[in-house]
Formats: structure tokens, sequence, C-alpha cells
């Protein structure tokens, strides 16, 4: 497994070779097919143990925190994983995600836990007070991990780049601004708008009751 992973990581899914694998582990090709019917099932399986290292050893920050670095924690946790495995980042949005089985995988599951961190911040946000309760959850799951895909698309590609750590604090500073309560007595650009719209009607009437008194 260890072997397969840094083939993968060295050559990419599509010039993965099983006989390479078997190479590094100093065994013929027939024995790792022995325990995997085919190259894509050991990809598969690497991919599963890559998710499970994951849920198993990014520990969310304590409940104690401000939920704005709790978003940012598991916003740049997920940014940094992709950054640093691009390979079986690559394979799982490429290979698997378009499979018609995916949901059927043990890596599905796995994906339902890892957007579960999100919806678990948001959920005691709102119980906090620190988020709207007003909030579509499902939505803004799926802005976040939307925005990441987005984000490191290029990257995966290798057509470019990202800051981990920039790129996660532009999404919770954006995600925020709209997450967030406001605070009593503050109102939102339409609010504002429509409260400088009533002051002009109301000095217009105040100035249309003064004209006519005077033509009278």
């Amino acid at each position: 497994m260890q072997a397969a992973r840094a083939v993968l990581r060295e050559r990419g899914y599509e010039q993965f070779l099983t006989a390479e694998v078997a190479e590094r582990c100093n065994v013929s090709e027939g024995t790792i097919y022995k325990y995997f019917p085919t190259k894509r099932d050991l990809l598969i399986r690497v991919a599963e143990d890559w998710f499970e290292e994951f849920l198993t050893t990014h520990p969310e920050p304590s409940l104690q925190r401000p939920i704005r670095e709790r978003l940012f924690h598991v916003i740049w946790q997920n940014l940094e994983t992709v950054r640093r495995e691009p390979a079986l980042s690559r394979f799982v949005l490429m290979e698997l995600r378009s499979d018609p089985a995916y949901r059927t995988m043990r890596i599905y599951q796995q994906n339902r836990r890892i957007a579960q961190s999100v919806m678990t911040v948001v959920e005691q946000g709102i119980v906090r007070g620190e988020l709207r309760a007003d909030l579509p959850k499902t939505l803004l799951r799926n802005m976040i991990f939307g925005a990441i895909e987005h984000e490191t698309w290029a990257f995966l590609r290798g057509e470019g780049d990202f800051s981990v750590e920039d790129s996660a604090e532009g999404m919770t500073d954006i995600l925020m601004r709209g997450i967030a309560p406001q605070a009593p007595g503050t109102a939102g650009p339409e609010a504002a708008a429509l409260d400088r719209l009533e002051r002009v009607t109301q000095a217009l009437q105040a100035e249309l009751a003064t004209l006519r008194t005077a033509a009278s």
C-alpha cells in the first residue's frame, strides 16, 4: 500500500503501473493481483486509506474556539490535503466521482464524514448565536466544497498553484460576512438604501407641503 501510494504520487494515476509497485516491494506483479483483482481496485484502496488517515489525524479545534476560527480550520485542512496529495485528489475527483457506483463505495461514506465536519461547525455556530439561524446549511456546505474544488482545479491540472493560507483566509472571510448575524441596530445595504429613499421621500413631501402653503 505504501509503495502504491508512492508510485501514484510520482507518476499520477494515468501512468500508474502495478509492475513498478511490485518491483519496489520485491515481489511479482502476480502477487499484487492476488490481493487486488485490478489496478483500479488497488488505487481505490489507496484512496480509502488516505481518506481514513485524514479523518483520524486531523482533530478539530476545541469547541470553545470562535466559529470563525473553526470554519477556517476545516477549510484550511481540505485545501492543505489537496496541496499535499494532488495525484490522489485527481484520482478521486476525476475518476471515482464520475463512477456510477461511487455512492456505493466506502470512500463516498468517508467523504460524507468530511463534509459533516463543516455542517457540525455551522450547526454549533447557530446554537451559539454566532451564525444566522436562517442559513440553508446544505447550500453553505456545497458553496464551501465547491469553492475548494474550483480554487484547486488549475493546480490539479498542472496549470498553476495556490496559497493554502491565503485561499482559506479569503473563503472564510467572504463566508463569515454573509453568514454572521447582524449586530442589533445595523442594517444590510438593501435596508440602508430603503432608509435613504424613505428620508428623501419625506423631505420631498415636506418641501411640497411648504410650496402648497406658500401658494395659498
